[in-house]
């Protein structure tokens, strides 16, 4: 276990999402090998006995660590001393979302439909883990440098097990959902749909929708799902807050139905579209299966000194998230790589055509019109979008992507080393579409977005390109 003598602190932070507990309980401080700043939470274990929340601070010590997701916060090392827990957490300058309402009044509602993607997509992440948040609210909710989500504040999860039913009364009663306030029975996600529902109504109209200063009152007013929609709210808006705020349990809407709810479409992320695409990828990438990425392990030998005989240990701990002085720096470079210190597009830097094989076909393709290939008013909503990975080296890779696309039946344009845009050669029901290339540590990320036509040909066909690229290629 590190200690502290790898930190410098910079100040205090406040009371954070913890606020009842002690001032001062967060410190801002730089990870000297990495120059990177961090959150450190000191909880001091005389507080922790009195107040007997042990198994709030296990609970959430225990699921930070099994968590990577670009919408959760992330917990990096915890380090123990006679007196204190000292728990090193990403570091969000943003703040609570809450203080953020408090300052600027309603947010408007396409900036509410990002924060809403984003708290979906780390919820379905924690509910695919087995787990229910149980206390979404604007104060768990905080804000990262680029103005991104993440959920924080895991002390009241709990795990599911299939049958299995919570009964524990948790979270904030404004929150609350009518079935933990009865003291019902409840499975778990269905009380993190309801809490989600009071977020988005209050980032759109600025006030809760369930108030009262007298508790019975409320809570009366949460169990009848009294609450009054302002009239700016768009339809679609109102329809969607209605489905989350439905005080049966069974009736109400369920994540995979708010995912494909026309409200939450618009303009929504390819990570969201498939329950198999990024959120797996990112939890596939933090188990046994998970590629090192070596240039930040060669990156980090430099910062941190180890014993050139314990390589393969240091990688295993890597991959097992086994904490010491290494891991933390490389999951501390890892995400400044993600995040945008290190932009994804800049990661790749190989020329978009490899092969002679690969420029013949793309040369072929050039020869089309450019006007055909330009902006066009689309026929229909161009909101949607499809991604898939591969972990072939970059010649390869590249050689299959153009081979796929022409055996699936397209031409395409290259716009610069990282997009293209497409089309089928076919002019019944054509389609085209745009193409962008990520690099996710050793994975290539493709990610396809409708620009006109047909939706249910673009799956066709990208049905077709995943065949040839995945299935002839790849297994």
């Amino acid at each position: 276990m590190s200690g502290l003598a790898n930190y410098r602190i910079l100040s205090p932070l406040g009371s954070g999402t913890f606020g009842q507990v002690k001032r001062n309980l967060y410190l801002v401080a730089e990870h000297l090998p990495t120059s990177t700043k961090v959150a450190i939470k000191i909880l001091k274990k005389k507080t922790i006995s009195e107040n007997r929340i042990l198994s709030k601070v296990k609970r959430e010590i225990k699921v930070l660590k099994n968590f990577h997701h670009c919408h959760i916060i992330r917990l990096y090392e915890v380090i123990e001393s006679p007196s204190n827990l000292a728990l090193v957490l990403e570091y969000l300058p943003g703040g609570e979302v809450y203080t953020y309402l408090d300052r600027n009044g309603k947010i408007p509602e396409d900036r509410t439909r990002v924060y809403i993607q984003q708290i979906i997509s780390g919820v379905e992440y924690i509910h695919n883990m087995r787990l229910t948040h149980r206390d979404i609210k604007l104060e768990n909710l905080l804000l990262d440098e680029f103005g991104s989500i993440k959920l924080a504040d895991f002390g009241l999860s709990n795990f599911m097990a299939d049958g299995d039913f919570l009964k524990t009364c948790c979270g904030s009663p404004n929150y609350a959902a009518p079935e933990v306030l009865a003291g019902q029975k409840y499975s778990g996600p269905e009380v993190d749909i309801w809490s989600m529902g009071v977020v988005l109504y209050t980032l759109l109209s600025g006030f809760l929708p369930f108030d009262d200063s007298n508790l019975a009152s409320l809570f009366a007013k949460i169990r009848n799902g009294n609450f009054v929609i302002p009239y700016h709210f768009s339809e679609p808006a109102k329809d969607l807050i209605q489905r989350m705020l439905n005080p049966d349990p069974i009736a109400r809407i369920t994540i995979n139905q708010i995912k494909w709810h026309p409200w939450l479409q618009l303009n929504m992320p390819f990570r969201l579209v498939r329950k198999n695409s990024f959120i797996d990828f990112i939890s596939k990438s933090t188990t046994n299966s998970y590629t090192i990425d070596e240039e930040l392990f060669l990156e980090c030998q430099k910062l941190v000194e180890i014993d050139k005989g314990k390589i393969q240990e240091i990688r295993e701990a890597i991959i097992n998230k086994i904490e010491n002085d290494f891991t933390v720096c490389y999951y501390l470079l890892l995400d400044q790589h993600i995040n945008g210190k290190k932009s994804l597009r800049e990661d790749i830097k190989i020329p978009l055509f490899i092969a002679d094989s690969a420029v013949s076909t793309a040369n072929s393709s050039r020869s089309s019109s450019k006007n055909d290939f330009c902006d066009q008013k689309p026929e229909s909503p161009s909101n949607w979008v499809y991604g898939f990975r591969s972990n072939l080296d970059a010649s390869q890779f590249m050689i299959s992507m153009f081979s796929s696309f022409k055996d699936s039946g397209l031409e395409w344009r290259c716009l610069n080393n990282l997009s293209l845009n497409l089309r089928t050669i076919s002019h019944k029901n054509r389609v085209k579409m745009h193409l962008k290339l990520y690099k996710y540590e050793n994975s290539y990320v493709l990610d396809f977005k409708l620009r006109q036509g047909n939706s249910m040909v673009l799956l066709e066909v990208l049905h077709r390109v995943y065949y040839y690229l995945y299935l002839r290629t790849c297994y």
